[in-house]
């Protein structure tokens, strides 16, 4: 009986720390998680307005807290992580755009999209203010 022959296997160890856009997909695929948090926490509001008046103020009260100021801004540190980065990767995945016959630049479409964010961001805050 011979034995079976050995194959290679390629280490694996630590490999996201080779090349810094490894450790920065990482980190925006690790944003993920906070998104995954944040709707937990915003259905656990949407359970305690169905349980009732009652239930749904506490929701409230505990919005004001201080570890719920805390988790919010690290939810808005990943989301705009998580959309910046995405933004950068935007002028490699859409077909080439043209305008007047040249191509547009890929910073163009990036700060495109960073104004196209940010009126958005606007005019929802604005909106939330304005009938909340």
């Amino acid at each position: 009986m011979t034995p079976a022959p050995k194959t290679y296997v390629r280490p694996m160890n630590r490999w996201w720390m080779r090349h810094p856009a490894y450790r920065r997909y990482l980190l925006r695929e690790g944003t993920s998680v906070m998104v995954a948090a944040y709707a937990l926490f915003l259905l656990a509001g949407m359970v305690c307005l169905v349980l009732g008046e009652t239930a749904f103020n506490l929701w409230r009260g505990f919005l004001q807290s201080p570890v719920s100021v805390i988790f919010h801004l690290a939810a808005l540190a990943a989301f705009a992580f998580h959309a910046w980065t995405w933004f950068k990767v935007m002028p490699l995945t859409t077909p080439p755009i043209r305008f007047r016959g040249q191509p547009v630049p890929d910073r163009m479409i990036f700060r495109a999209a960073l104004w196209a964010w940010g009126i958005a961001s606007v005019a929802l805050l604005v909106l939330a203010m304005r009938f909340l």
